[in-house]
């Protein structure tokens, strides 16, 4: 018999089984220890172990996020949108579903994957946008779910963010103004609803987390959600009585549409401030989707009269100077609430990118720490030591406290800023910290593993947060590249309203005044824009050498152009100077403003990743393959089941009615037991194709690099097969090639490990726990039988 002593203060008796082995059940509740007690033949008990720590791992959510596209997109209403979602839990995933709404209106749920076999699950879905008739302006909002695969009250459910697909038009309209007022326009971008939308998205995210926040955090965040929605109700009424006194609804018919939609959209603003005053914000996200929709209309229906304006060819009489007005009453309205957006968004951004900074500093510094106390746990290992409650341990328990804190710091980052690239990389720390625990409690070569183990989820971790680095430089570059053309757009213009303005006109002097406000606010950008550069050709400078260097010549050229000093001593040009002269000194400012933009173009253009990263980043797309196929594989297999039942008890929805999943108006078709819907074939034909398309771009991507991809063609001549309809007729030969097909693409990826990061890698990953599976217990007990014996 037998006993397990555990402190504090426990004691659970030991029964003995069949095969001779000792069992007890241990809940764990707090740190603690426990040792095991043996009863001699005299009847004693006689320890028979070490004192081994209790480390209780808190178990997390699911992981799920979305590969594709991960982010607000504009389409048009006739595309195929693929949605990829990946979800991760160590229980398993018991489903996946993707949620979606069209304008706000009544969710629509989409089963993904229902089965709990799978730890790692990648699924797509497309949304045929045509199936749903709608209109420029419209939008598809939609976020995915997981739930891991344990039983009773700790299952778990997370959620991605909310993100929306923006109907745009599906061409160009260049039709003609009614009134044909006056020349070409600037395009506008989307600020009023880019802000609802970030309105929303805030709403979202304090609903989905609201467990995580204390009484006093959820106050704090709906008060801040509360005046970001107020303060952008009153700048667009602010924008409908400018509008009104200047009678828009009888110039042009299209804007007369913006006329119509704000005031829609600020009703819906006004009943979402209400709910989330009343702190109900599920209740707000109706009316804020509605006036979402509303503003995305005004927007499409101004973009269309900047079309028409542009065709029109000149002013026609009052009507034409009055749209003239209109047209640059809006474009200065937008501008300044641009300015006033964007302003906010790159402090809030600098403070970001410093934060993840500091983070991957200190991820070096945990990695190099462990890379040490996996020395020792080797040393220890080879000297036969064990752990001891208090003793070697100590060190790692440390490093795992300082790589949680790291985690939670960048789980908060991540839901303020919606990033769900750093909630993949807490998510690692928090595993890290894990592994890191489990070695320093495990003996010998486990201890070893785990050490390893928790050694790689750091590299993983800091490799992730230098990608979002490299992509922070990108999206700089591109930023300043934005910054640049709208500063040419603004000159442009200028330069048109010069050419225009009468001298002799009441309104002349009120107009160079505007014109001379603006030429300031434009010294003032260009300043920062100047500040942002330099700033970028710094942080580039190690990695990015040359396009560091082409940064540098681009915020040089703002110098020795003396572009800032230009912009503000043109204000007295254009007050008192000579027409000729104003044009031919804004025309100089122009060329300048090209040269800037052109040479943040070459800055683009040098971007590049290194060899290793290139290689990293194939590694990783081929599990992310590996992963797809076998996740399209199990959902073939539940299917041709006829349904395998859910862990709910259910069976996995894939209609279209409110309830259900899928897309209203998409043909359907009710499979017969052991065949496949029409609707899944559609489905997965398009996964097969997505995947085939991203295998030929892995494949290219090896060969520029000088890797063998001989097996990987294979695969990818296979999937095309995986992509024709009438291979799902025999679903068991469709089973079958796929099948096949992810056997060759795991023996590819397991090649380009090997290959990549050596056998010792491989090895690492592959030394696990001393258990032996009970099917096998009997082999093995006879292999050291025959080991002691002497047998060959």
């Amino acid at each position: 018999a037998g006993v397990l002593v555990v402190q504090p203060g426990d004691s659970i008796p030991l029964t003995i089984e069949t095969e001779g082995g000792l069992t007890g059940t241990l809940t764990v509740r707090e740190e603690g220890t426990y040792r095991v007690l043996l009863e001699s033949v005299q009847g004693d008990l006689v320890v028979a172990s070490p004192d081994y720590l209790i480390d209780p791992l808190s178990d997390q959510p699911p992981s799920v996020s979305f590969a594709k596209p991960g982010r607000d997109i504009s389409v048009s209403s006739v595309e195929e949108v693929l949605t990829e979602v990946r979800a991760q839990d160590d229980y398993g995933i018991a489903a996946v579903e993707l949620v979606y709404a069209v304008n706000g209106g009544e969710e629509q749920t989409v089963s993904l994957y229902s089965g709990g076999r799978l730890k790692e699950v990648s699924a797509d879905h497309t949304f045929f946008l045509e199936d749903l008739e709608l209109e420029p302006g419209d939008f598809v909002s939609y976020y995915a779910k997981a739930r891991d695969a344990r039983h009773g009250a700790a299952r778990q459910e997370a959620a991605t963010d909310i993100y929306f697909m923006e109907i745009r038009p599906f061409d160009r309209t260049f039709r003609q103004a009614d009134q044909q007022p006056g020349q070409g326009m600037s395009s506008v971008g989307g600020e009023l609803s880019e802000r609802q939308r970030q309105i929303i998205a805030a709403t979202f995210r304090i609903v989905r987390d609201r467990a995580q926040y204390s009484d006093r955090e959820f106050r704090e965040h709906m008060s801040t959600v509360t005046l970001s929605q107020g303060r952008l109700r009153e700048e667009v009424n602010t924008l409908i009585e400018r509008m009104r006194t200047r009678g828009v609804a009888g110039v042009d018919s299209t804007f007369a549409l913006v006329a119509e939609a704000l005031p829609k959209a600020v009703t819906e603003m006004e009943a979402a401030e209400a709910e989330l005053g009343q702190r109900n914000p599920k209740e707000a996200l109706r009316p804020e989707q509605r006036a979402l929709q509303q503003l995305q209309r005004a927007e499409a229906a101004y973009r269309e009269f900047q079309v028409g304006f542009a065709q029109g060819g000149g002013s026609a009489g009052q009507n034409g100077e009055i749209s003239d007005e209109l047209a640059e009453l809006f474009e200065l309205e937008l501008d300044r609430m641009r300015n006033q957006y964007e302003q906010v968004r790159r402090g809030n951004q600098q403070a970001v990118d410093q934060s993840i900074d500091e983070t991957l500093e200190k991820l070096k510094r945990l990695a190099r720490r462990q890379q040490q106390e996996n020395e020792r746990l080797r040393a220890r290992a080879q000297a036969g030591q064990t752990p001891q409650a208090g003793g070697g341990g100590g060190g790692q328990r440390r490093l795992a406290e300082e790589a949680e804190q790291e985690a939670r710091h960048l789980e908060r980052l991540a839901r303020e800023q919606s990033l769900p690239d750093l909630a993949e990389t807490a998510r690692g720390l928090r595993e890290a910290a894990e592994a890191m625990r489990r070695a320093a409690s495990a003996q010998g070569s486990n201890g070893v593993a785990q050490g390893s183990s928790a050694l790689e989820r750091l590299r993983k971790a800091r490799r992730r947060l230098e990608r979002t680095r490299e992509r922070r430089l990108t999206r700089d570059i591109e930023d300043a590249r934005q910054r640049a053309e709208r500063l040419l757009e603004q000159e442009r213009r200028m330069m048109q309203e010069l050419e225009r303005l009468d001298p002799t006109d009441p309104d002349a002097g009120e107009r160079l005044q505007q014109m001379v406000d603006r030429k300031g606010a434009m010294a003032e950008e260009v300043g920062e824009l100047e500040r942002q550069l330099d700033q970028a050709a710094r942080d580039s400078r190690r990695d990015q050498t040359e396009a560091s260097r082409r940064l540098t010549e681009a915020a040089r050229s703002i110098r020795d152009n003396q572009l800032k000093e230009k912009l503000l001593y043109s204000r007295g040009i254009i007050q008192g100077r000579s027409q000729d002269y104003a044009r031919n000194f804004e025309e100089q400012i122009r060329t300048d403003l090209e040269e800037l933009r052109d040479k943040i173009d070459e800055a683009a253009g040098a971007l590049g990743p290194s060899r290793e990263r290139n290689l990293e980043e194939a590694l990783d797309r081929a599990r992310d393959a590996v992963t797809g196929l076998e996740s399209l594989g199990e959902r073939m297999e539940q299917k041709a089941e006829g349904g395998r039942q859910s862990p709910e008890g259910g069976q996995a929805s894939a209609t279209g009615r409110p309830g259900g999943g899928g897309q209203p108006g998409q043909p359907r078709g009710s499979a017969q037991p052991g065949q496949f819907s029409p609707e899944d074939v559609r489905q997965w034909r398009r996964e097969a194709d997505q995947r085939r398309r991203e295998l030929q771009e892995l494949r290219n991507q090896l060969r520029a690099e000088g890797i063998d991809t001989g097996e990987l063609d294979h695969v990818i001549s296979g999937m095309r097969d995986l992509g024709m309809s009438d291979t799902y007729e025999d679903t068991r030969s469709a089973i079958r090639l796929q099948r096949e097909l992810l056997q060759g693409l795991k023996e590819f990826e397991y090649g380009l490990r090997r290959a990549l990061t050596g056998p010792d890698a491989e090895r690492l990953e592959q030394v696990g726990s001393d258990k032996v599976p009970p099917e096998y217990r009997d082999l093995v007990e006879e292999y050291y039988r025959a080991l002691a014996g002497g047998r060959r």
